[in-house]
């Protein structure tokens, strides 16, 4: 399969600079720690919000951190289309034959995110064992579906900053704005912010269905039936088809840039 080669090109290039893959690595996961903290902090100042625990809200912690650096390593592309565009490089990849997400899948993977994934993961371990929760088949599917949904959503969220970037060549804050912004508020409940904001990331951008929806469902929490929120994630994952669908309409609206 070509992404193997490519898979294998991208390890073998980071491991001629270990130290370096390394100390990025390292240098990550300390700044995610120091995320985890300002939540153990506020939490000892403030046993609960709302009716969410310490507990409940680390496990939101570990799932929005595990999958946006997954995300982060195998969609970095996306991320970083603006440079396409501006260096000429696009032109290059629309010449060949080969899927041009494909493409941008392949360009570049970020092994050092993994550092983030694995400390995420750990985290909700951590979360899980202390909560107690009845554990049953339904359960753990809509979690499996939590992380599984949450990086085709965000994949989603790079894709349409991709598109914009298209017209705008960078769009570096709204991306920031969205990803960053969606990502720090997804660390708490979001029923304890302002309507207009729950509203825009449940419905707009779905970051609310991929992790306080569903844990809201595996917790037992909320008034709605209990089917809305288990089918949040798979609900939620469809907020990736607008989005490709953008993508394609702004690369046929694309201007070489003659290079």
């Amino acid at each position: 399969m070509l992404y193997n080669k490519y898979f294998k090109m991208h390890f073998k290039s980071n491991m001629q600079y270990r130290l370096n893959t390394l100390l990025i690595t390292f240098t990550q996961t300390i700044v995610s720690l120091g995320e985890l903290l300002v939540v153990w902090v506020m939490f000892q100042q403030f046993k609960s919000v709302g009716y969410w625990g310490f507990y409940e809200t680390l496990l939101m912690f570990g799932v929005i951190t595990t999958v946006f650096a997954f995300t982060e390593c195998f969609a970095r592309g996306y991320d970083e289309f603006s440079n396409l565009i501006r260096k000429g490089d696009l032109d290059r990849l629309l010449v060949r034959p080969v899927n041009l997400h494909f493409q941008i899948f392949a360009q570049k993977i970020e092994f050092c995110k993994l550092g983030r994934v694995v400390l995420g993961i750990i985290i909700s371990i951590i979360a899980i064992v202390n909560l107690g929760v009845k554990w049953t088949v339904a359960k753990v599917l809509v979690l499996i579906s939590v992380y599984v949904c949450g990086v085709v959503i965000i994949t989603g969220i790079f894709m349409l900053s991709a598109g914009i970037n298209v017209f705008t060549v960078d769009n570096n804050e709204f991306l920031n704005i969205i990803t960053n912004g969606g990502k720090e508020l997804s660390y708490y409940p979001i029923n304890v912010y302002k309507k207009w904001l729950t509203r825009l990331f449940t419905f707009v951008f779905p970051f609310a269905c991929f992790n306080y929806l569903p844990i809201s469902y595996i917790m037992g929490y909320g008034s709605l039936p209990p089917i809305i929120y288990a089918l949040s994630p798979l609900l939620g994952s469809l907020f990736i088809i607008p989005c490709i669908l953008f993508f394609n309409f702004a690369i046929k609206r694309y201007q070489s840039t003659g290079t």
